[in-house]
Order: C-alpha cells, then sequence, then structure tokens
C-alpha cells in the first residue's frame, strides 16, 4: 500500500507540475470566489472524440458529455483508498452540486477493464449513487481518452492476480459544450497520505463556475 500511496503522490504531482505549463492555465483568485483548489482553464479545450463503453454497455462518447457539467474521475472498482472515498462524498455533496445546475453528472471512469466489466462497474456506482456513470474500454483508446482530460493512471505487477491501479486523485470538470473547462485538486494533509478532493471546497467552486457561466 505504501508504494502504491507514493505512486500516486508522484502522478498527481506530475500532473501538476505539466497543468502548469506554458501559462494556459490559472489558478482562481479570491475576486471571482474561487479557491486555489480548481484549476480553470482561460480558454475551455475542445475535446476530440473517444468512445468508451458504459455500464448498460452502450457507447460513451464524447457526445456524452454535451448539455452536461460532468465532473469525471478516473479509478477502478478494487481500489481501496482514493475511489470509494471520492465516491462517497461525490454522492453526498450530489445534492448540493443539482441545486446550482440540473445538468450535472458524475462519471466514473475505470482504469481496469480486465477486471472491471459493465455489470461490476454498474454495481460498484450504483452503490455511491444510482444516477453515476460508469465508462471503460481497452487502454488503447481508453489511455488518450484520460490523458485530454489532464488525469493519469499506470497499472504494476498486472501479471498479479491482485494488482493495484495508480490514479491521479483529480476530478475533471467539462461544460455543457463538452470543453474541457476546470479540474478540481486533490489536497495534501501530513495526517492522510491519500490526496482527496474536498467535497466543501468541491461545491464552492463549482457554484463560482456556474455563476460565471451563466447556467
Amino acid at each position: 500500500m505504501a508504494k502504491t500511496r507514493s505512486w500516486t503522490w508522484i502522478l498527481v504531482a506530475a500532473l501538476v507540475a505539466t497543468a502548469g505549463l506554458g501559462g494556459g492555465i490559472w489558478y482562481a483568485s479570491q475576486q471571482n470566489s474561487l479557491t486555489e483548489a480548481v484549476v480553470l482553464y482561460p480558454e475551455p479545450r475542445a475535446l476530440k472524440a473517444f468512445e468508451l463503453t458504459d455500464a448498460d454497455g452502450q457507447p460513451f462518447t464524447e457526445q456524452s458529455l454535451l448539455e452536461h457539467w460532468s465532473l469525471v474521475f478516473v479509478g477502478y472498482t478494487h481500489c481501496p483508498d482514493i475511489c470509494p472515498t471520492t465516491l462517497s462524498d461525490l454522492a453526498r455533496i450530489y445534492p448540493e452540486l443539482t441545486r446550482l445546475s440540473d445538468k450535472v453528472q458524475v462519471v466514473f471512469v475505470s482504469a481496469d477493464p480486465a477486471r472491471d466489466t459493465p455489470e461490476r462497474l454498474k454495481a460498484y456506482t450504483g452503490y455511491f449513487n444510482p444516477d453515476f456513470v460508469a465508462a471503460t474500454a481497452d487502454h488503447e483508446r481508453l489511455t488518450p481518452a484520460v490523458q485530454q482530460l489532464g488525469l493519469i493512471y499506470g497499472i504494476f505487477e498486472r501479471d498479479q492476480t491482485e494488482y493495484l491501479v495508480d490514479h491521479s486523485a483529480s476530478i475533471a470538470l467539462v461544460n455543457p459544450k463538452g470543453q474541457l473547462h476546470a479540474s478540481f485538486r486533490p489536497g495534501f494533509d501530513e495526517q492522510n497520505p491519500v490526496p482527496l478532493v474536498n467535497g466543501a471546497e468541491l461545491v464552492k467552486n463549482f457554484s463560482g463556475i456556474v455563476a460565471l457561466w451563466g447556467d
């Protein structure tokens, strides 16, 4: 577990560092009521075409994100810490998010297609909230789809029966035009080595983003 957690820290740090390159991203200031827990793109990024398969066995593509505020989180159902905690937090704040906008959808993208069958994904996300969407695909299609959302994952010791998947703890926000709009960053607590997005801050920042959008 310590090895996996250390890898996750490295992955998240790399993601944050990459996001800061080129001056294309800025941290929201108190002037627009957003906090440093969100990375907002001054120019939302259009997504390239991709095709995953959802928990009902139907295609989940970039078109599935249109007309929604989509909170996209990458993980896997065997995850021992970040995924169940993050999905629990999202389920807890989901009523607040839907009061801010009736277009909200939570999308859980599995980085473990070998074990996360549609049936397993449906049961897993349904445990937290039956409205949550789940999708996955083979790695050839999955990796570029995840990367363009500013998210990353890596599988180590895949030849083992019970392997772990390291993945970013950020939550990508895609706007109703299907563009990557922002990223909610995880916080780090010395008392807890697992990086997690703060639910209360996410609600606050999402409220500010929706207000700026005019939704």
